[in-house]
């Protein structure tokens, strides 16, 4: 998910004008409390991961069948969808997560319809009682009929939600659906949890005849009956906030990529009429951004159905095989357009690699956002990559640990003030520059392809969807290094603030030594420039020491290996925050 945007959520988000003040009494901080605003949302809704109940978390998703039919004109949507199951342990209680307000027409386990009194759904939490228990290894589908209007978005992609606009002509429908900040119930009946996304989908969306609706996977079929045409598509591991709803009258880009490892990837682009040469321009893309990838981390996970990009109202986002593009479609001094690759990575580093817990986001933001920085290295060479990481550098802000150590949802990370929120994306990317400075580029690449595919030589075919987690990177990092870096993880990841380096100067000598949070260990080797020649202090117990005159020319960390606090980032943020607050007491 873009960055620059989400930068703005830690200055918090701007309330709503309202025209009611008692309407206005009830927002909170940006949050929507009054149940009859179509925004809102319950609590249980808007929870996205974290704990579980044990009914969801002994069921292993198998396949989800999930038809929509969209109604452009009543912004509203009739569904059915049916989930297939196999427990882990017994149950006796079937619960999904499902959006409050749609009206479900029946439910049926296993083709045979229950009864209203066996389920309710007050608050977002479906709860079914089985005609009869299942023992743990068996198999049931349970099927649900429901309609209803979605909630609107209230701040896409930010804060899920459909969005009903019109094309920019004002002439046509133009629909789509964003599930982070509130997950797949937002659209259907679910596992709201990262590690229980379906195994395979089967998707069937019903429009109008005229427009299209791009999905997730590859196209199976269209069927045109009656005015109305249903897009079916297939797909597999689609992550639960991943699967995307886009209805509009698009056109679409098609060609084909040659990867390096044999196989044929297709390319699709689907665009708004009127955009084609500013589509044809980004779709001219997607053979370099392949070419990177897959020289670079591996193959194309998804290379079976499709490289695809959907034109959005919005933002972009990481929907499986379908990323959201807002457009325009911004050139950069880079040559590339950064929306697209930071998206795209999500490709790896979300949809392949998915955390496990979102406590460990950073795998998704934090690596995804590396990607800008090495594939401006790959195409552009030092330059473009350290001005990567030096615009990256000046947006950490250090105000939570990156990683708690404890289950937490997706609202506790990236929204609320006791989480990281933003620094997930630059900090997470300078903590992977600084360890792939610290071990090598062999062992970095080696223990990210492990990370990623669960193997450290992918090939199309060899490898599965991978859930990940902080601790089990630091697990491949050990074992590929042959040595332990708990230290490092410790102080990056667990800790708030940056490790300092504070210096003293006499007798001759210079010494420094590494000032850490908790006083941890932080044997992090370290240059320093002495009148134009580097030494490297191995900095074992945290100090160091060179000769250096009383007059010399000494620089820290010359070629900017290391993630540390720097005096003039603090700063240029304090300087930024001062004309901030100026700018909102004018």
């Amino acid at each position: 998910m873009r960055r620059t945007m989400v930068k703005a959520t830690m200055c918090g988000v701007a309330m709503l004008t309202l025209a009611s003040a008692s309407h206005a009494q009830r927002q909170v901080a940006g949050v929507i409390t009054d149940p009859a605003d179509p925004r809102f949302i319950t609590a249980q809704t808007r929870k996205q991961g974290g704990p579980m109940p044990a009914e969801q978390l002994a069921l292993v998703f198998d396949h989800l069948d999930h038809a929509l039919k969209v109604f452009p004109t009543g912004k509203r949507i009739e569904g059915v969808t049916k989930l297939r199951f196999t427990t882990k342990a017994p149950i006796r209680t079937l619960i999904l997560d499902l959006y409050p307000k749609y009206t479900i027409t029946s439910i049926a386990i296993d083709g045979k319809v229950v009864s209203p009194s066996a389920y309710s759904n007050p608050e977002g939490q479906l709860r079914i009682t089985l005609p009869a228990p299942y023992a743990a290894g068996a198999t049931f589908t349970a099927e649900v009929i429901y309609a209803g209007t979605p909630p609107l978005a209230k701040r896409p992609p930010w804060e899920g939600g459909t969005t009903w606009a019109t094309t920019p002509d004002g002439k046509q429908p133009w629909i789509d659906t964003s599930l982070w900040g509130g997950g797949c119930d937002l659209l259907y009946p679910c596992l709201d949890h990262p590690t229980l996304k379906p195994a395979t989908t089967d998707l069937h969306y019903t429009v109008p005849t005229g427009l299209m609706a791009p999905g997730n996977g590859f196209l199976v079929s269209t069927v045109e009956k009656d005015g109305w045409t249903t897009w079916n598509w297939q797909a597999r591991s689609v992550h639960t906030y991943g699967s995307v709803l886009n209805v509009g009258p698009y056109k679409v880009l098609e060609g084909e990529y040659k990867s390096r490892f044999g196989n044929v990837i297709p390319l699709r682009l689907y665009y708004i009429p009127e955009e084609e040469q500013e589509a044809t321009e980004l779709f001219s893309e997607f053979p370099q951004t392949l070419d990177f990838w897959e020289n670079v981390i591996g193959p194309y996970p998804w290379a079976d159905q499709k490289m695809g990009v959907v034109r959005v109202p919005f933002s972009g986002l990481e929907n499986q095989t379908l990323i959201g593009h807002s457009g325009p479609y911004v050139k950069t001094e880079f040559g590339w357009d950064f929306l697209l690759n930071h998206e795209f990575a999500h490709e790896w580093f979300a949809n392949q690699l998915s955390n496990a817990n979102y406590d460990d986001l950073w795998l998704h933001e934090g690596l995804g956002s590396y990607a800008q920085p090495l594939l401006a290295e790959y195409l552009g060479g030092e330059l473009d990559y350290m001005a990567q990481l030096r615009s990256q550098r000046n947006g950490i802000r250090n105000e939570q640990p990156l990683v708690s150590g404890r289950e937490r949802s997706e609202k506790e990370v990236y929204a609320d003030p006791s989480g990281p929120r933003g620094d997930i994306y630059p900090k997470g990317s300078w903590v992977a520059h600084t360890l792939r400075k610290l071990i090598g580029d062999e062992a970095f690449f080696t223990s990210i392809r492990t990370l990623t595919y669960g193997r450290p030589d992918p090939l199309p075919g060899n490898f599965t969807p991978q859930f990940g987690t902080t601790q089990g990177f630091l697990q491949i990092v050990n074992r590929v290094t042959g040595k332990d870096y708990q230290w490092f993880f410790n102080v990056y990841l667990y800790q708030a603030a940056l490790p300092k380096v504070v210096t003293t100067h006499e007798n001759g000598l210079l010494t420094v030594r590494w000032d850490v949070p908790a006083k941890l260990p932080f044997p992090m080797p370290l240059d320093v420039r002495v009148d134009g020649k580097i030494v490297t202090l191995p900095m074992t117990d945290g100090t160091g020491e060179t000769p250096a005159a009383r007059l010399a020319s000494v620089t820290i960390d010359p070629t900017s290996k290391i993630l540390r606090q720097l005096d003039a980032v603090d700063k240029l943020q304090a300087w930024q925050a001062a004309r901030a607050a100026a700018g909102r007491r004018q």
